[in-house]
């Protein structure tokens, strides 16, 4: 295990045998909670239509940190009410329109009732794009985040690479994915991620956002390593990515979204992971809702 997720590990295993957790000093990880001592949690991973193999990423990280209270959850389960009893959801890549037609109205209502009532919603690549703003069904039963993505435009891009991964048909226009591989990430100064340096993360198809209010961006994209692999040119990669936010933090009702472009749960990115396991610390509710 990475040194610095074995702190997160104790720490949840604290609450797992109900034992006292120690005074941070100041920096020291894990943060506290803004809502009071959590109880241990019960997480949710969804696994139904749409989702990718990646759902495996956050159920091996959760191992790693000591989170073994986990439920696996389909479309079917997560719409007649699965998420009674969990404080968390993780939804991954895979595709949006995907899980959005599988989860259909009852599910997109369950889920917005389970993020009200203080849930935490922790969704990346198509995760992310999930609950933002869109006008194309099945979508839009998802309209609780009204950000924009900067990875849209109504002329395709020439692939440079990989073109069967470049782009997506949306309605008359395209969501086109500028790079893949690694990209150079950098906080922003708010909790739970402040005073963090700049680290590297995956991308594989997630979006570069446009926040709708103050205080969302918890992180930016900071520039590209010797590892990006670019699928359009890099000029235009550039103005797409760089500078633009690459996770966002919404509170919703009682509850939390975290919408992170690139796959913070990817097992090879410990500095990453460390960050989901920092916003777990920070935004877990002491009840499930």
């Amino acid at each position: 295990m990475a040194p610095g997720l074995r702190a997160y590990r104790e720490h949840f295993l604290r609450l797992a045998r109900g034992e006292p957790l120690p005074h941070p000093s100041p920096g020291q990880a894990p943060p506290p909670s803004r809502r009071g001592r959590p109880c241990y949690p019960r997480l949710a991973v969804y696994t139904g239509g749409g989702s990718s193999h990646s759902w495996l990423w956050f159920a091996e990280l959760f191992e790693r940190l000591g989170l073994y209270d986990l439920v696996f959850l389909d479309h079917r389960r997560l719409a007649a009410g699965g998420l009674a009893g969990c404080h968390a959801l993780a939804m991954s890549g895979g595709d949006t329109f995907g899980v959005a037609a599988a989860l259909g109205a009852a599910g997109a209502a369950a889920l917005e009732e389970f993020i009200a009532r203080g849930g935490l919603y922790l969704g990346t690549c198509a995760g992310a794009y999930l609950p933002l703003n869109s006008s194309k069904s099945p979508l839009d039963l998802f309209n609780w985040v009204p950000a924009r993505i900067t990875n849209l435009s109504r002329h395709l891009p020439v692939a440079i690479d990989l073109p069967e991964k470049a782009a997506t048909p949306y309605g008359c226009a395209y969501v086109f994915h500028p790079v893949r591989e690694e990209v150079r990430l950098a906080t922003c100064g708010r909790q739970p991620w402040a005073g963090q340096p700049p680290f590297v993360a995956p991308l594989y198809g997630g979006p570069a956002m446009v926040e709708a209010a103050p205080g969302q961006v918890l992180a930016r994209y900071l520039e590209f390593t010797p590892r990006t692999r670019f699928l359009v040119d890099p000029g235009l990669a550039a103005e797409t990515l760089v500078g633009r936010a690459a996770a966002l933090r919404v509170e919703k009702g009682q509850g939390v979204l975290y919408l992170l472009g690139p796959h913070f749960e990817h097992p090879r990115y410990p500095e990453a992971n460390r960050l989901l396991a920092q916003a777990l610390c920070w935004d877990l509710a002491p009840a499930a809702p």
